[in-house]
């Protein structure tokens, strides 16, 4: 692991660094400006990377005079923001965007928790709610569809042009809170007649899903029914073990309101599992589930998520929060990382963050949960979902 110190008067641009850096693995510290004389240990700093739009070049000068000239940690300025990706390749940083040829790729459309939360405090890590892409050999499994699947709906369909054949998709809906389903009625590849969309849902959550999707599609609330949906969605409710072509599937309960499911996915590249919405509790009080119930989910899901390559997790809160959230159906991050170490987790990916969460607020948390990690001797990565952000298996 790097460590890079970053230095900006800008406060958007030490978020937008800093969390580009942490992405790729990288230890970041973040200081508004120099301290004469006061110069890093190579050994222990790899990068220093000024934002040159607000500290100026004299600056930088007069603050290598003041350590003799003899700086031995490489120095970039930094002109714009969009630069960032090539600057990273050329310190030498593994490429988040390299691809390797199992054909299996996680994208991150929606990363966001209970309702769509645009604007400048958030524009890194993202604002839409939940929808996550499994692509398997271009045949895409999404799992649900809160505003997210918006963006991911316009990104198929310029798929299917390229390729010139009609899409096949199955969506995967955890359960039917609105955060998770708001972004069907703007689906665009619903309305094209040649495409097929499959949805699925969990039976021992929800029965009458098809009844459920199509309420919030009523003239009262919108203007098209599911009904009138060209591709003619196929609504289906499956048990805890079935099959998407070479993906096997299995369901299961998680902690939360009015009912919910996870999924873990076996695909040839590795394991992946989608926990979106589930309360760890781990001071063993009830949460809207009797204790010991809720206990024997978690024991459950533990041996269910037993070795999984990448886990996509809740991590709404941290553990000061939940103490006010208690039965609210939703973890902190510090339960997340116990949990994921006592099921031999790989790598964790942090999720369904919470609305009033900054970008650099999820910065923070990211920080802290590796620290926790390591505190507790576990050998995860630990990633925050980020709109945009893909994970090639």
């Amino acid at each position: 692991m790097k460590n890079a110190i970053i230095v900006s008067r800008d406060a958007h641009w030490r978020t937008v660094m800093e969390g580009t850096l942490l992405a790729r693995g990288w230890r970041v510290a973040s200081v508004e400006g120099f301290s004469e004389g006061d110069q890093p240990d190579a050994e222990h700093v790899h990068a220093i990377l000024v934002d040159a739009a607000s500290v100026d070049s004299n600056e930088v000068a007069n603050w290598m005079k003041s350590g003799g000239d003899h700086l031995k940690v490489p120095l970039v300025m930094v002109p714009v923001l969009s630069e960032l990706d090539a600057l990273a390749d050329t310190l030498d940083v593994p490429s988040a965007a390299s691809k390797p040829s199992s054909g299996v790729v996680l994208r991150f459309w929606g990363v966001r928790g209970s309702i769509p939360t645009p604007g400048p405090n958030t524009a890194f890590y993202g604002g839409n709610t939940s929808c996550v892409e499994l692509n398997v050999d271009n045949h895409s499994i999404i799992l649900d569809a809160g505003s997210g699947i918006r963006m991911l709906g316009m990104d198929l369909m310029a798929r299917a042009a390229r390729a010139k054949e009609p899409l096949d998709m199955h969506l995967l809906i955890s359960h039917t809170h609105w955060d998770h389903i708001q972004g069907l009625p703007f689906f665009v590849p619903a309305f094209i007649p040649n495409n097929r969309l499959h949805i699925l849902g969990y039976s021992a959550v929800r029965h009458h899903l098809a009844d459920v999707l199509a309420m919030q599609m009523e003239p009262t609330y919108f203007p098209v029914s599911m009904d009138d949906m060209p591709a003619h969605p196929d609504v289906q409710e499956v048990d805890d073990h079935f099959e998407l072509g070479e993906v096997k599937v299995i369901a299961f309960f998680t902690n939360h309101p009015g009912r919910c499911a996870g999924f873990r996915f076996e695909t040839r590249a590795g394991s992946v599992a989608y926990v979106s919405d589930n309360e760890i509790n781990s001071e063993g009080q009830a949460t809207h589930l009797p204790r010991e119930t809720a206990q024997h989910l978690h024991d459950r899901m533990v041996e269910t998520l037993h070795g999984v390559r990448i886990l996509i997790h809740d991590a709404q809160y941290t553990r000061a929060e939940y103490k006010t959230k208690v039965g609210w159906g939703h973890s902190a991050f510090e339960d997340v990382v116990e949990m994921a170490g006592e099921a031999g987790v790989e790598h964790l990916v942090l999720f369904h963050h919470d609305p009033m969460r900054t970008d650099d607020g999820i910065n923070k948390m990211v920080r802290e949960a590796r620290a926790f990690a390591a505190e507790k001797g576990f050998q995860i990565r630990i990633d925050a979902a980020r709109e945009g952000m893909e994970i090639h298996l």
